[in-house]
């Protein structure tokens, strides 16, 4: 009931390189202990390969004939010789998931019969008899397939073929057919239950399709000891074709710490079948090389390592959330905002530091590292994964796939985990109007020579301050353009500057940003003006430094409704100019529009106060 014979699947919680060494210890009328088998085990991701030597998997009869033959010089009995041996056994595995992996599994079985007959030999002056050796062979290949499923740290489920597929080398008639290995399909279950406690209870059932049929039934318990884990078990078997019902039990014992295993166990059998007849071997067969009824009580000890060149894995995802799509123009918010959290476990018993790291494919040149965080023994934290945009001139919205990195003291990831990720091109704004500074900054070039050109028509009223620099660039700005209103109400399209003034019109988030770089890229300073509306659609106008002083207002209007009072970058009150966007019949109409709509708003309806009106100053 170990390796390939009750694990068809070749399942392996090997992490990198596994030799096990199996010697047993038979008694039957002697005591005769040898290597039953040498095992090696390599996974490569999430591919298990196994191979199995096995020189003691093996079984031989001696047949002696009740008559007798009286050769020249002594009287033998004939004999046929019957050896069974399996050779090697190979394993794949695929590991679906955490919970699912399907495998399969080749043996190699080799027969070889030696019948003993008597030969008349006649010459001129004497005739004898003698006896000849016919010797033959009948080795095949032995192929199964099979899976396991952990539905849970409680239940777990292994089910796989018998004999699903047999090829053999040869058949070498009569002697073959009477005494070969019974090569019956049909199919192995077993059901495996866990508990917290440190018991475990194994069931199995074999169930061949024409005769064979047997069970076994197992109870285990782990427990810590000198820094490493004991187990202890007994499994019991019934077999169809050895007494008592319950044919065996199998107690065993195993110690395992820091990479190795040593265990011992062994068979013990409550009857004695091993002096059954001929007639017996062929009625019934021999259908497994490890229980069958001619097997003898026996003992095993085993040695396993586990040669791992792999470093211990010290943390691992639990999983990872996007938190945001990725919006190009937007870059500098994924520095100081995550755009994922991953939630990742410390696997050690030491206070780890733990280096996040993410990749965005068409959006990263290179993985981005995210700041370091410390864990805890045995603690799960949120990990923050920020990110920076090398490529923000996508052209179309699309789903890339984000991969996440977990790194502590190696240069290879301790884990990994890919996710999808919506990467929008680089007009898309999330409807935050804050966000909208980064479309006035990404123009800059653009708005500072439009507005130069502008500016430089006029070069007798360069003089004249900031204020008539504002009227003139409006009165430019807004002659040609055209408002056309955007009904979408939360991730909408903004223009850059150059595309407003290309296309002759925009919303007024494209209005608004646009006027806003020109006057940003010669140094005016400027504040979006957010009204917010209870369906989620914001209106944006803009407020405009004319950098005077409140006791300045004289020069520019009698109005103090006009006007909005709050202070510079430095701290000093300065007179700022409302001005409505959407209104493009000169910069009058726009600035007493502004203003009408900043005193009803933000003034008269408290809507400063309320939160419903929020000046973002533009930095």
């Amino acid at each position: 009931m170990n390796g390939l014979e009750s694990n068809i699947s070749n399942f392996s919680n090997t992490e990198d390189f596994e030799l096990t060494a199996s010697f047993s210890f038979r008694n039957d009328n002697r005591l005769n202990s040898n290597l039953h088998s040498l095992s090696f085990s390599k996974t490569i991701g999430e591919h298990n390969f196994y191979f199995r030597y096995t020189p003691g998997l093996a079984q031989n009869f001696i047949i002696k004939s009740s008559a007798t033959i009286q050769l020249p010089d002594t009287i033998a009995n004939l004999k046929t010789e019957l050896n069974y041996s399996e050779k090697f056994g190979l394993g794949y595995s695929y590991k679906i998931s955490s919970s699912v992996n399907l495998g399969f599994s080749l043996r190699y079985f080799e027969q070889t019969f030696r019948k003993e007959s008597p030969v008349l030999y006649y010459t001129d002056s004497v005739n004898y008899i003698s006896i000849k050796e016919d010797e033959s062979t009948n080795n095949y290949w032995r192929g199964d397939i099979g899976a396991d499923v952990i539905f849970n740290d409680i239940i777990s489920f292994s089910l796989s073929t018998i004999n699903l597929f047999i090829s053999r080398e040869s058949n070498a008639g009569e002697i073959s057919r009477l005494y070969s290995l019974k090569t019956e399909k049909g199919i192995h279950a077993s059901l495996q239950l866990s508990s917290a406690s440190g018991f475990m209870t194994k069931l199995g059932y074999e169930y061949g399709f024409d005769n064979y049929k047997a069970f076994y039934a197992g109870l285990n318990y782990s427990f810590d000891f000198a820094g490493g884990k004991i187990t202890s078990g007994v499994l019991f078997m019934h077999d169809k074709f050895r007494n008592p019902f319950i044919t065996a039990v199998m107690p065993s014992v195993a110690f395992t710490k820091e990479g190795y295993t040593i265990s011992a166990g062994g068979v013990k059998y409550f009857s004695n079948n091993i002096s059954k007849t001929t007639e017996s071997l062929i009625n019934e067969g021999i259908y497994s090389l490890f229980n069958n009824p001619y097997s003898a009580d026996r003992a095993f000890v085993n040695f396993n390592l586990a040669l791992s060149f792999k470093s211990k894995q010290l943390v691992k995802f639990i999983d990872v959330s996007i938190d945001s799509d990725i919006y190009p123009t937007l870059s500098e918010v994924y520095l100081n905002k995550p755009f994922a959290t991953g939630k990742a476990v410390n696997l050690s018993n030491e206070i780890i530091e733990v280096r996040p790291a993410s990749y965005i494919k068409n959006i990263n040149n290179e993985p981005i590292y995210s700041p370091s965080v410390k864990i805890l023994p045995g603690d799960t934290v949120d990990i923050g994964f920020y990110t920076i945009v090398s490529n923000a001139d996508a052209a179309k919205r699309k789903i890339e796939q984000a991969d996440f990195y977990l790194y502590t003291d190696k240069s290879e990831p301790d884990d990994y985990i890919r996710k999808p990720v919506l990467v929008h091109d680089k007009n898309s704004w999330d409807g935050n109007v804050f966000n909208l500074i980064y479309f006035v900054r990404k123009d800059f070039d653009f708005s500072n020579k439009y507005s130069r050109e502008i500016l430089n028509k006029y070069p007798r009223e360069m003089t004249d301050g900031v204020f008539r620099k504002i009227k003139i660039l409006y009165d430019e700005f807004s002659r040609n353009l055209e408002y056309v209103s955007d009904p979408r109400a939360s991730t909408e399209r903004v223009q850059f500057p150059h595309e407003t003034i290309e296309l002759k019109g925009g919303d007024c988030d494209d209005l608004s940003v646009c006027f806003s770089s020109m006057l940003e890229s010669i140094g005016i300073q400027t504040a979006f003006v957010d009204y917010k509306n209870p369906d989620g659609v914001s209106h944006v106008n803009l407020l405009a430094n004319t950098e005077l002083s409140p006791t300045e207002l004289f020069k520019i209007t009698n109005n103090d409704n006009k006007i909005v009072v709050r202070k510079n970058e430095e701290g000093v009150d300065q007179i700022w100019l409302p001005i409505e966007t959407t209104v493009l019949t000169g910069f009058d109409d726009a600035w007493s529009a502004g203003a009408d709509k900043f005193n009803a708003e933000a003034i008269e309806n408290l809507g400063l106060s309320k939160g419903s009106v929020v000046i973002i100053d533009i930095y």
